[in-house]
């Protein structure tokens, strides 16, 4: 079969486009009907008549224009595959498809969080896809950034689809993130559709697509390579009876080995032999059942049920004190559902829950997180205790997606301490807790979204930084052009007799040769011109130098004045005042009677007074005394600390804090740039002050994040139940 040169006319293409036009149309209009329903909710409960007329008017035009976009998205969508064609073959270099072009930033991050995700997840298809297309097409240019069918073309053609919407950005924003779900349900099968389209084709048939595995099968094997003894013993099906007097568990040696001698937990510890540790001491530690041989287990599908049943009518705060209120109910549960009088925990059960509600007191006694994120925990604690009774690779296995989500949000609350960043992951938590089916993959989505969330957060706070960090380098350069061009015009200036004449070097050629600096530099032609400009005009108000000067360079400089005296907006009339003035001025001091009291028209502009002088109690106290030795030495761990160091700024009286990022300082002025963890509200602040405050305590230097934060805390708890239950203890 000969391949067409052009995409959109050859066959394969164009019968894959016709199942991926329907994707795209259907994936849309499902979305502008659950916006409307959206819509129309928000406007029947709104709080005003001016919100509900905004929402029915945003409606009505939504509903007037659906059919209209569903049209507009086919036509994009048939062109498509052509305008890349174009692209491809005029260049050898990779071009990229742009998402948004001159748009809104909140529609422009949505389709950046809409393209991170679909890459994520259909990357397996991706790939495949990709090689077939290049052996197609006989170029190596097609990569996932613009080939068709890929997610980077699907949002490029819903970027220009909705520029043909006339709504507002909040009714566009929610069609993409209604649009974000129905294409993680929908592509699948179009990727399928295509995929042995091109299989069929005899393009090559035997790739194989990247299937990631799935969590069940691989925790399964990580089971079988521990065995029982690595791992928690698991409650058998049938109710069994609670061994109220079973042996106690030596636990002397669990760490041989792995201990040092402050009798503390090595780094090779994994995660599988530290909770058996905890859970043998917290077996032997708890207090035998007085209930004897009428008390019954509570298997773990009935536990998980009864879980599952009171997530639905109720919701239960993460803590130490919330988990044993827990307790209560699912035993209260029990009782009335099937009648047992006497419904005990597992010793596991048991264990899991105490560790969950440690864990939890542990991060609300732990300054470093933000305590925002205890909404987001509140959230998803059914759902995590769940998890880790039915599933004992919850402890045993970092790697398992519950314990990843559950170190990213503590993560995130650490990173973005004090910002509205941790209020947000509440909605994450949110929808976990309402989509969760009992199983680790309920959280694969999760974690996929937060990272998404977390990453395109961190590329808007650096995009933010470094424009304020590019505006402080601008205003250094500034103030240090215009440091050195107040010394030429000083030097320039004090030859002139008359003030008039020298407020005009100072006021107007100043300001001239400020940009010329700025733009050209000191050996262009451009600040030489200023230079002899202003040199002549001092000239020739002073009787004894305007002899050396020939009519030329006079009508020249006058000249000159006037053209940049009309680039920087002064008025004709000023400016034909000003050189009348510099005439006579040349004129007296060529007669040898020009005076500095010599009398001239008066211009505004010219006259204004102006100072630099430092108003009364503005002087610093940083600049009123020398640094004592502490202070020296917090200067100098100041000057080798990266960008990016955090720092904690007390504000009041009451100890509040204002966490705020390095940025930049510089070396010339001695000040040094602070901005909020998003990259906004820039603060300046000397060195030497700096050094001052941390000295008293007003500044404090924040310690990095931890990344494994759930491992470092079974390790306390280890430590704690080892110091309880230790001989000296008892």
């Amino acid at each position: 079969m000969r391949i067409s040169s052009r995409i959109g006319h050859n066959n394969l293409i164009t019968s894959s486009l016709v199942p991926f036009q329907n994707c795209l149309e259907k994936s849309l209009s499902i979305a502008c009907e659950k916006t409307l329903e959206n819509l129309f909710q928000q406007a029947e409960n709104a709080s005003s008549n001016q919100q509900e007329t905004q929402l029915f008017e945003q409606y009505n035009a939504l509903k007037k224009n659906q059919s209209h976009i569903i049209n507009v998205l086919g036509d994009i969508t048939k062109s498509m595959p052509d305008s890349i064609t174009e692209q491809i073959s005029l260049s050898n270099d990779e071009i990229s498809l742009s998402l948004v072009e001159d748009e809104e930033l909140e529609i422009s991050l949505a389709f950046t969080q809409l393209e991170s995700v679909l890459d994520i997840r259909f990357s397996n298809y991706l790939y495949a896809l990709e090689k077939r297309l290049k052996i197609l097409f006989a170029s190596r240019n097609i990569t996932k950034a613009n080939m068709p069918f890929g997610v980077t073309s699907i949002c490029w053609i819903y970027s220009q689809t909705l520029e043909a919407l006339e709504a507002n950005i909040l009714t566009k924003v929610s069609i993409i993130e209604i649009l974000k779900k129905e294409l993680n349900k929908n592509l699948h099968t179009l990727y399928d559709i295509i995929d042995k389209k091109f299989v069929d084709a005899g393009i090559l048939p035997n790739i194989k697509k990247k299937v990631a595995k799935s969590h069940a099968s691989k925790n399964k094997r990580i089971t079988q390579a521990h065995g029982d003894s690595h791992g928690i013993n698991q409650q058998q099906d049938q109710p069994s009876i609670h061994q109220a007097n079973s042996p106690t568990v030596n636990t002397s040696n669990v760490f041989q080995g792995t201990q040092g001698e402050s009798g503390g937990l090595s780094g090779s510890t994994n995660s599988s032999e530290l909770v058996k540790s905890i859970f043998d001491l917290m077996n032997q530690s708890r207090v035998p059942s007085n209930q004897g041989n009428q008390a019954s287990n509570i298997d773990n599908s009935m536990m998980d049920q009864v879980l599952n049943n009171l997530s639905k009518v109720t919701s239960v705060a993460a803590g130490g004190t919330e988990i044993d209120k827990l307790k209560e109910m699912i035993l209260d549960d029990v009782k009335n559902e099937t009648g047992i009088y006497y419904p005990t925990l597992t010793p596991q059960q048991q264990n899991s829950f105490d560790v969950m509600g440690m864990f939890y007191e542990q991060v609300k006694a732990d300054n470093s997180i933000d305590g925002n994120i205890l909404s987001s925990l509140n959230a998803i604690n059914i759902p995590l205790i769940r998890t880790s009774i039915t599933d004992e690779q919850f402890f045993n296995n970092p790697s398992h997606p519950a314990r990843q989500y559950l170190e990213k949000l503590i993560y995130a609350a650490q990173k973005w301490h004090g910002t509205s960043v941790v209020k947000k992951l509440h909605q994450f938590s949110s929808s976990v807790a309402s989509e969760y089916n009992g199983t680790p993959q309920s959280f694969d989505m999760a974690n996929e979204d937060l990272e998404s969330y977390l990453r395109l957060t961190e590329r808007r706070a650096k995009k933010a930084e470094e424009k304020w960090v590019n505006a402080a380098k601008g205003k250094e350069k500034l103030n240090l052009s215009r440091h050195k061009v107040e010394e030429v015009v000083e030097n320039v200036a004090k030859n002139a007799v008359p003030e008039f004449v020298q407020n005009v070097i100072k006021y107007v050629i100043q300001d001239s040769l400020t940009l010329s600096l700025l733009r050209h530099g000191e050996d262009s032609e451009q600040w030489h011109k200023n230079i002899n400009a202003s040199t002549t005009i001092a000239k020739m108000a002073n009787p004894q130098l305007i002899k050396e000067l020939t009519p030329k360079q006079k009508i020249e400089s006058l000249h000159h004045l006037d053209q940049t005296m009309d680039e920087l907006g002064f008025s004709e009339n000023d400016r034909s005042r000003t050189l009348n003035n510099i005439k006579e001025c040349a004129n007296a001091a060529t007669a040898g009677t020009l005076t500095k009291d010599i009398k001239l028209s008066e211009v505004a502009t010219i006259n204004k007074n102006k100072t630099n002088a430092k108003k009364a109690g503005s002087v610093k106290l940083e600049e009123l005394r020398d640094l004592t030795e502490a202070e020296k030495a917090e200067l100098t761990k100041i000057r080798l600390m990266p960008y990016g160091t955090l720092f904690d700024f007390i504000i009041n009286q009451q100890r509040q804090k204002i966490r705020r990022k390095l940025s930049w300082f510089s070396p010339v002025s001695n000040k040094a740039l602070f901005v909020t963890l998003l990259g906004s509200k820039p603060y300046e602040k000397s060195l030497n002050a700096i050094a001052i405050d941390i000295a008293r305590k007003n500044i404090i230097v924040v310690k990095k994040e931890k990344k494994k934060y759930f491992d470092s805390v079974l390790k306390t708890i280890f430590k704690k139940l080892q110091t309880i239950t230790s001989p000296s203890a008892s």
